[in-house]
């Protein structure tokens, strides 16, 4: 939907008053859930504000733009897009069809964008990200290395993050009894991981020690959850 269509859709939902800026998002979550048909302009809206904040982060992570006044310093975009995300998580399962691509498109973000966010929306989409996983929106073998690779960005809260959702998804995943096809193809994700790490890095002796340092903590978090599959 271009510009016009969206001053088009908040105008009629004005009209209605059911603008998203009358309601809180908590609150159009909690009626979205009742009457998801009922909804859908709401849906809709806040789908593109969403999709518009994306484009502008992912606009600035191709052109690797870092400068402190650049959009993901803004906290107001920062928090939009945390808050959008966070929101779409929450109502993605009630619009499956409406919102096929969100997934996707959260975790590319996180792919291609995590190093350059700022640490909290980068908690926020990575909660998002979870919050999917947890209601098996998402494969945990979909996003496994993902969530390996966020572990390696120098985010401590992140860090512990994406290990407790490794961990607490493989063994949800046994808790009644073992799935070993899924297993198996955790192991080689995992196992690819070390042997992509183990491979001697072609950097500069001051490059190799730090990414000797990064590579050392991101492996053993590999053989933590590799031990736990």
């Amino acid at each position: 939907m271009g510009p016009d269509g969206m001053v088009a859709a908040a105008e009629a939902l004005a009209a209605s008053g059911r603008s998203a800026e009358k309601l809180s998002l908590s609150s159009l979550q909690s009626k979205m859930k009742c009457d998801p048909e009922g909804y859908e302009s709401e849906l809709h809206l806040i789908s593109n504000q969403f999709n518009s904040s994306l484009e502008l982060f992912q606009k600035q992570a191709a052109m690797s733009f870092t400068s402190v006044t650049g959009i993901s310093s803004d906290p107001t975009v920062a928090k939009d897009l945390g808050d959008r995300a966070m929101f779409l998580s929450h109502v993605t399962p009630f619009y499956p069809k409406h919102l096929a691509d969100f997934p996707r498109k959260l975790a590319d973000l996180l792919r291609c964008a995590a190093r350059t966010l700022p640490s909290g929306l980068r908690c926020h989409l990575t909660h998002a990200l979870i919050l999917l996983a947890n209601r098996k929106v998402v494969d945990v073998g979909e996003t496994l290395s993902l969530f390996m690779e966020l572990q390696t960005l120098g985010d401590r809260t992140l860090k512990k993050l994406a290990f407790d959702h490794v961990v607490h998804s493989i063994r949800r995943m046994n808790q009644k009894h073992k799935n070993e096809a899924k297993n198996r193809a955790l192991q080689n994700v995992l196992f690819g991981l070390l042997q992509e790490k183990s491979k001697p890095p072609r950097y500069s002796s001051e490059q190799k020690e730090k990414e000797s340092k990064t590579t050392t903590g991101h492996t053993q978090h590999e053989k933590a959850a590799a031990h736990v599959i």
